[in-house]
């Protein structure tokens, strides 16, 4: 078990250091539509889509890396206050009942949507660039196959501490 772990968490953050490149070509898209816009009266075509785009993958891909690290928002009124133990019994229920059968329905799904926009050729429509949307698609759908995976793995996880072999996080995390 603690290789499947360690396996899907290798790919959770490989995936999630590539997402985290997405930010420079999102900041200089942004800066190039700045500039192009105010100092010669001239905004770009391509601009706004590349934003939503890279912003929307960015986001997607870094899903499945907080909740590996463990830095998504948490609210624990109650939580805060449980054993190791309960609180792996709680997040195994949660896991189990809400976020794994959400996060696969939804990366089916994507894929669907995905590969229809493939086979039609969609095109945004956002603006004059309007380039073809099935890539992006694709990497919505990857962003919650990572985060269904990292939800098994966080499974595997809860379990083991539940029987009291819990598996040892990484230093730094």
């Amino acid at each position: 078990m603690n290789s499947i772990v360690k396996a899907i968490e290798r790919a959770v953050g490989g995936i999630g250091f590539i997402s985290s490149l997405i930010i420079i070509p999102l900041v200089l898209a942004t800066c190039f539509e700045v500039f192009s816009r105010y100092v010669f009266g001239a905004p770009t075509i391509w601009a706004y889509e590349i934003g939503y785009i890279l912003t929307g993958s960015h986001f997607l891909l870094g899903a499945s890396l907080a909740l590996m690290t463990k830095t998504h928002i948490r609210i624990d009124l109650l939580y805060a206050r449980f054993t190791e133990r309960g609180k792996a019994t709680v997040d195994l229920v949660c896991y189990i009942l809400l976020f794994f059968p959400f996060a696969v329905l939804l990366s089916d799904s994507l894929f669907d949507y995905a590969y229809r926009s493939f086979l039609s050729g969609e095109q945004s429509g956002q603006s004059a660039w309007n380039p073809r949307i099935w890539p992006f698609r694709m990497i919505l759908t990857l962003g919650f196959v990572l985060l269904a995976m990292q939800v098994v793995a966080e499974m595997i996880k809860c379990f083991a501490t539940i029987v009291g072999r819990p598996i040892a996080e990484k230093k730094g995390e």
